[in-house]
């Protein structure tokens, strides 16, 4: 960004490309915590909900099964919340495919932003990332 004054084009392009490809890196991370095993992801599986968080394929599993409400209300605290949670995400139709779809719009909405900014070999490198963020599978 050498050179590009704040709020410029290239500046304002490059602060929405980093907040959207953040958003798809971390909404693919959280459907891998429940999708990977733990030796491929490098992390313990279902770390987020042993930490009490609640990430998009839960909170869209608790739109579908209105009784997961409670437990991301208490930080899945409760002995069994996790396993309840866990088995009505398997059950649910929609919650990992909606997940999926939000990280493929903050993908998009990345690559769009990319495009408002000069061509070069950086900025093409950059728009192959957002594919690579959104299919990867560690």
């Amino acid at each position: 960004l050498g050179g590009h004054a704040y709020g410029s084009t290239v500046a304002t392009a490059c602060e929405e490309f980093g907040f959207h490809l953040g958003l798809a890196f971390q909404i693919q991370d959280d459907i891998l915590d429940f999708t990977a095993a733990a030796d491929v992801l490098g992390k313990p599986a279902l770390a987020d909900m042993s930490l009490g968080l609640s990430t998009a394929p839960i909170l869209y599993a608790a739109q579908e099964f209105p009784h997961l409400q409670p437990l991301v209300k208490r930080r899945f605290k409760k002995q069994g919340d996790k396993q309840t949670a866990l088995e009505a995400l398997y059950k649910s139709k929609t919650a990992m495919n909606k997940a999926k779809n939000l990280a493929e719009f903050h993908a998009q909405k990345a690559a769009d932003a990319l495009l408002r900014i000069p061509q070069s070999d950086a900025r093409d490198a950059l728009l192959r990332l957002t594919y690579v963020v959104i299919t990867r599978k560690k």
